[in-house]
């Protein structure tokens, strides 16, 4: 079966358009959001396990990480909950978080919380992008994009 151009690009939009998820960018971090994940995907994260996954499910929704963290503070202690928001947190409003919760990003500069705050307000993902592009590579814009929403 022969398929022009087009017909491709069609094909192609069509499954698109059908939630079809695009493969995430080089750098990008498989972050799970607490207010929506389940027992059994929190309880594969390092230093978890199933009654602190049961007690996250129990304590929902967390307004912000700061929240979940503060849950955390009675299982585990600063190192893990380190590691643990590798891998859970709750994706931070760029335009309106705190500079305390935008310090919370795994791997956070005081110097890049002042970049994030600078371009404020942001529009959208692809601004975020091209402004902090300017100070990092794209591998880390990508691990950085895993933390941030614009929701």
């Amino acid at each position: 079966m022969k398929m022009s151009i087009t017909s491709i690009a069609a094909v192609l939009l069509g499954l698109a358009n059908a939630g079809m998820a695009a493969a995430p960018a080089p750098g990008a971090v498989n972050v799970l959001n607490p207010n929506t994940a389940k027992v059994e995907e929190m309880g594969t994260l390092p230093q978890m396990n199933a009654q602190i996954a049961q007690t996250v499910v129990a304590g929902r929704p967390y307004a912000n990480t700061a929240a979940l963290n503060a849950l955390l503070t009675k299982s585990l202690n600063d190192t893990q909950r380190a590691e643990v928001n590798t891998r859970l947190f709750v994706p931070i409003n760029l335009n309106t978080a705190t500079r305390e919760e935008i310090l919370l990003i795994p791997g956070m500069s005081n110097r890049m919380v002042r970049e994030f705050l600078e371009y404020r307000p942001y529009s959208s993902i692809e601004q975020f992008r091209r402004e902090i592009g300017k100070y990092v590579d794209a591998k880390e814009v990508a691990r950085l994009e895993s933390y941030v929403t614009l929701k």
